[in-house]
């Protein structure tokens, strides 16, 4: 069985991140990856959800030497549209019902959503600055699919092996089967899955991505040989 050394990190203003800046944009979040990852001497399979996808796409398409492989989860940018709605609604959310009904449209099977789940998103909330950085990413988000245009456009016509896994049943942020087309990628849907499918579906994207960095790996080594 291979191993891989997995490096994780939280986006500005989600875990235990601070908020950020405020009206910190997509290309801000990649300029510090691209400062991490220049620091390290090996090229990195960069995976990214949602958000985080489209950091992702940016952030190969300025520097595909730092990226040996790129694994996007429902990218932002991708679909047709990540919902406005929801976007907006977020940083409101106060009252335990609304936000429990908010987070089960993420995924198919509402049950996997629980109170402790809602509670724990308002808790997080109520920490200083959270919600204006919240806000600012949603107002990034709502214009991703224009702003990342072009790095799409880089990556579809580069080298960068490439893999994207979405639920079929996503309506937070569609799929959009026209552009993914166009973008070149080995692209793997998964059937009864929202915008999660890395919760409702975890050992099949964990087995999709393991064998994409498996492939990655023997690429790279192809390609220094």
């Amino acid at each position: 069985m291979q191993s891989y050394a997995v490096f994780s990190c939280d986006l500005p203003a989600h875990g235990d991140q601070p908020p950020g800046r405020t009206g910190m944009k997509i290309s801000e979040i990649a300029d510090e990856l691209i400062d991490a990852l220049a620091r390290q001497n090996d090229p990195f399979v960069v995976v990214g959800h949602s958000l985080g996808g489209a950091i992702a796409i940016e952030l190969a398409a300025r520097r595909p030497d730092l990226v040996a492989g790129l694994g996007l989860i429902a990218p932002a940018g991708l679909g047709k549209e990540v919902g406005r709605d929801f976007l907006s609604e977020l940083p409101e959310l106060s009252e335990l019902d609304s936000a429990l009904a908010l987070l089960q449209r993420l995924v198919s099977r509402p049950r996997l959503i629980t109170p402790p789940i809602a509670q724990r998103l308002l808790d997080h909330l109520e920490r200083p600055g959270i919600r204006a950085a919240l806000r600012a990413l949603a107002s990034e988000l709502s214009q991703v699919e224009t702003s990342i245009e072009p790095h799409v456009a880089s990556i579809a016509v580069s080298r960068v092996p490439r893999i994207v896994i979405w639920g079929e049943d996503d309506t937070i942020n569609p799929i959009d089967r026209r552009k993914l087309s166009r973008f070149n990628a080995q692209v793997l849907t998964l059937p009864d899955t929202g915008h999660l499918p890395h919760v409702e579906a975890s050992r099949a994207v964990s087995r999709y991505v393991c064998e994409f960095l498996k492939s990655a790996a023997l690429e790279l080594g192809g390609m220094s040989s």
